[in-house]
């Protein structure tokens, strides 16, 4: 990973906007909230711009209300001030167009702005003009955390924290296969700058609406196992959402759930869009690579964490799924 030429292209910015992939988790939003005060800090204009709204405990990272593409800002809005004379795009957590809907257009636009990435992805589609690139890493806050590091760049309490939840949800609260030595370290010194570990898993984990547990309730109600119950599927329907006032962010992170049956070894969580498609979220304990199976119909992500939309019907979608896994699984 070059630094330098990252911190020359900030160094030459005067406006930047920050952005992440639809559907921001916390890695997302940390990395975009520690960035956002270590660039105002310099001087820079910096606006922030999420593509779709985030849960509600990710907003509460912000500390200020982000536009979000679509709802707040509309996409020929980005052809008007200031969005039209920024000089630099940073994009965390994510190197692929098809994550970015509404931007591509704007994006391809370069005879104004560079694009700098920061992601910790094995797939991409080499959108930056400078790209900091590390599929070792846990989270793409580790990288944004090694960015202030080489920049000589202070490590404020609220930065600290940022960072903190955003190696801490991608790993699951430390809980994940992802979760090495490095993070640890890294943990360790966010922790001394004046993270709050005890307030950080209060906001991510325990601040959840009621609206969300009746959601959940659902989607457990819809739970069935195969392969000798090694494979868990789920499915969330749009008449689950209308039924318990839940919205598209109270999803984020049920596909867990089920990963607490002792014998399941992969898990997906189906949930019907608008369109009649299905978001498909796959999970694996490490006898399956969902990366592949993403990548195969379109989507992308880790080892054992990956995401992917599929053409309905429902048990269609479903039974696709199920066929992959367990050709994994047989072999």
């Amino acid at each position: 990973m070059d630094f330098q030429k990252a911190l020359q292209l900030i160094d030459s910015s005067r406006r930047i906007v920050i952005t992440s992939h639809i559907r921001p988790d916390g890695d997302a939003c940390g990395c975009m909230r520690a960035l956002m005060e270590a660039l105002r800090r310099l001087g820079k204009e910096v606006y922030a711009l999420l593509l779709s709204p985030p849960a509600s405990w990710y907003a509460e990272l912000f500390g200020e209300k982000v536009p979000v593409l679509g709802n707040d800002l509309k996409p020929e809005g980005l052809m008007c001030l200031p969005w039209s004379v920024c000089d630099l795009v940073i994009v965390v957590d994510t190197n692929s167009i098809i994550q970015l809907p509404g931007l591509e257009g704007w994006l391809a636009e370069r005879s104004k702005k560079k694009v700098l990435v920061i992601d910790h992805h094995i797939t991409g589609d080499g959108l930056g003009d400078v790209q900091l690139l590390d599929a070792e890493a846990a989270a793409a806050g580790e990288i944004v955390f090694d960015l202030f590091k080489a920049a000589g760049w202070p490590i404020t309490a609220s930065a600290a924290e940022a960072v903190f939840a955003a190696i801490s949800s991608d790993t699951g609260w430390f809980r994940f296969g992802n979760a090495d030595s490095r993070i640890f370290r890294t943990a360790s010194e966010l922790i001394e700058a004046g993270a709050r570990p005890e307030v950080l898993y209060r906001m991510l984990y325990q601040s959840f609406s009621p609206a969300r547990l009746r959601l959940m309730v659902r989607m457990l109600e819809h739970l069935e196992l195969y392969e000798q119950e090694r494979i868990a599927s789920q499915y969330i329907l749009r008449s689950d959402f209308e039924q318990t006032g839940a919205k598209g962010p109270d999803t984020e992170n049920l596909i867990d759930e089920c990963q607490r049956i002792k014998t399941v070894e992969a898990a997906f969580l189906l949930v019907e869009l608008s369109d009649g498609r299905f978001r498909c979220s796959l999970r694996s304990k490490g006898k399956v690579d969902v990366r592949k199976i993403a990548q195969k119909y379109g989507g992308g992500g880790h080892t054992l964490a990956a995401g992917v939309t599929l053409e309905g019907p429902l048990e269609a979608a479903k039974e696709r799924v199920v066929q992959e896994i367990a050709a994994q699984l047989r072999r």
